[in-house]
């Protein structure tokens, strides 16, 4: 009986294990003929691609990570597993998924990014700018999350960092080389309106309404009055939900109408595009519906108004801007935009071929804390070196 009872455990390890060698080689026959996915429509973003092999690559660890990130962005069935992971998560009381928090009511929240060393060469070179230009109205406006406007929301002992304290330090470093336009206190104030999407790390257009009340003050802009919206969408699913995997209430997408009809000049000078619009509808129909405004992401785009204004404004950005700049128009003769992200030129090219009146530097806090390049682009050029 003793001998009978080890072959049938035998027998069953055998079999799990010839189950699991089973599972693991269909797997790794459906890798090899899978097809490599360029985007994730789920995430909405770029997936790893198979890297080159490279000497230097090996030697240095950069190959072998690179060949970690290929296969975790490229296994099959990718999507499906996200999906089943979260769920599990969810089961076992865990809120937390993919670096967000799943809060009340179904908002989602981006974990807020820690403070780094390149940060100081971001200031030193915003500084550095300043003192150049000293002819020039400066503004700064840093956008925190929604964990730090809305924390009551938050999932209980969730660990975020204190962007009150992180504001709080770019200002001192900065001192008068720019006029802060601080929005914290101001969105504290609506937090419980409809200021950041559930699904999406952007603010809404009408969190970025309340910013531009600030930034009236502190500008010296003229007053827009009580601003009208028009819904453009209803089921925007954005990039938290994507990354996460959580499921909440989808989002609406709504752009600010002026009350009167403005004439203006869209050039997206890389792409040697032409519109007569801050808008593309045709961006409605994708997965990244909040490309509605400005076309989502370019490196410059130079916009010319109507305004009764004599006012040129150089606007260094993130994508937090582009629902920012509709509130703008009428207040500017010629608004310049430059992401820094993909801008590979320098900003005194730009500061010498306008005749810029004020510059306005505009990011989502965490994207500012994250930013590697922006000190690049505010470098001095040889010319004004010389």
């Amino acid at each position: 009986m003793r001998q009978k009872k080890k072959w049938r455990e035998r027998s069953s390890f055998s079999r799990l294990g010839l189950l699991f060698l089973a599972v693991l080689f269909g797997f790794s026959v459906l890798n090899l003929l899978s097809r490599d996915r360029v985007f994730s429509e789920q995430e909405n973003r770029m997936l790893e691609q198979l890297p080159k092999v490279r000497i230097s690559g090996i030697l240095d660890g950069k190959f072998m990570r690179s060949f970690e990130n290929y296969q975790t962005d490229q296994f099959v069935f990718r999507d499906t597993w996200m999906q089943i992971r979260t769920a599990s998560q969810r089961l076992i009381g865990k809120n937390e998924s993919g670096g967000v928090y799943l809060g009340d009511g179904g908002q989602l929240y981006e974990k807020p990014v820690k403070w780094s060393d390149q940060v100081w060469d971001n200031l030193d070179a915003l500084k550095g700018f300043a003192e150049r230009h000293p002819e020039v109205n400066r503004y700064f406006l840093l956008v925190p999350d929604a964990a730090a406007v809305m924390p009551e929301g938050l999932p209980p002992y969730a660990p975020v960092e204190n962007q009150w304290e992180q504001l709080s330090g770019i200002r001192s470093y900065l001192g008068g080389a720019f006029e802060e336009i601080s929005v914290l206190e101001t969105l504290r104030e609506h937090r419980e309106e409809y200021l950041y999407y559930r699904t999406d790390h952007h603010w809404t257009t009408l969190g970025a309404y309340y910013a531009f009340c600030k930034a009236e003050q502190v500008m010296g802009l003229e007053t827009i009055g009580e601003p009208e919206f028009c819904e453009l969408a209803g089921n925007f699913e954005g990039t938290l939900s994507s990354k996460s995997g959580y499921r909440v209430p989808l989002d609406t997408i709504s752009v600010y109408r002026p009350q009167e009809e403005e004439r203006l000049a869209v050039t997206y000078v890389e792409e040697q595009e032409k519109k007569a619009s801050l808008y593309a509808s045709a961006r409605l129909d994708t997965k990244d519906k909040y490309g509605v405004f400005l076309d989502g992401n370019h490196p410059v785009v130079e916009i010319r108004t109507m305004a009764e204004s004599n006012r040129k404004l150089l606007l260094v950005k993130d994508s937090y801007a582009n629902c920012f700049v509709p509130f703008l128009t009428g207040q500017f003769r010629e608004i310049v935009l430059v992401d820094p992200r993909y801008y590979y030129g320098e900003l005194e090219e730009l500061m010498e071929t306008h005749a810029f009146t004020d510059v306005l530097f505009l990011y989502n806090l965490n994207t500012f804390l994250e930013d590697n390049v922006l000190h690049f682009v505010l470098q001095e050029t040889d010319a004004t070196e010389g």
